[in-house]
């Protein structure tokens, strides 16, 4: 018992596990269906249960999930939904605008979170896998500093940092 309450504390590289991930309100989870309707109508697609049910999955997970993971985690909790459709709704909920192709991850595969109009970077950790989210002003202002100097207009970054755990549990 003491070993599965250990994994909880710590990830496998033996950094303590930091921020959990945050569950949605039953309120946000009505307001991504409702969004998810809309983008649908406004395409002439259909509103499915499958549909729902594969963004519910994902959305309750709170993110930071390869394709492959996503696909994995459908078909265990819902076998009758094959893999091509699970495909198939990655794209619709990425243009749905619920969804957001985040980052690669250390072995190329992309990573997708939940659409989120704050902007923060991630830390991967090359032991483990974990994925770390974090925001640095400083970093924020020299980024700006350097497209000013260099006569560019930013539309969009991504700010990914592949690095060992340093952290050593005793």
């Amino acid at each position: 018992m003491a070993k599965q309450a250990d994994s909880v504390k710590f990830l496998p590289c033996g950094r303590p596990r930091g921020n959990p991930v945050r569950m949605p309100t039953q309120k946000q989870m009505e307001a991504w269906q409702q969004q998810l309707r809309s983008y649908l109508v406004s395409q002439g697609l259909k509103y499915t249960d499958q549909r729902w049910k594969i963004a519910e999955l994902i959305l309750s997970t709170g993110g930071h999930l390869d394709a492959q993971a996503i696909v994995d985690q459908v078909r265990r909790k819902h076998s009758d939904i094959g893999p091509a459709t699970v495909y198939r709704n990655i794209k619709v909920l990425c243009d749905a605008l619920i969804l957001k192709e985040s980052l690669t991850d250390a072995q190329g595969r992309v990573v997708y979170e939940l659409f989120d109009e704050q902007h923060h970077d991630h830390i991967i950790c090359i032991d483990c896998g974990e994925i770390c989210e974090f925001h640095d002003q400083k970093i924020e202002q020299l980024q700006n500093a350097v497209l000013e100097k260099m006569n560019f207009r930013e539309t969009r970054h991504r700010h990914v940092i592949y690095a060992h755990c340093t952290f050593l549990k005793d």
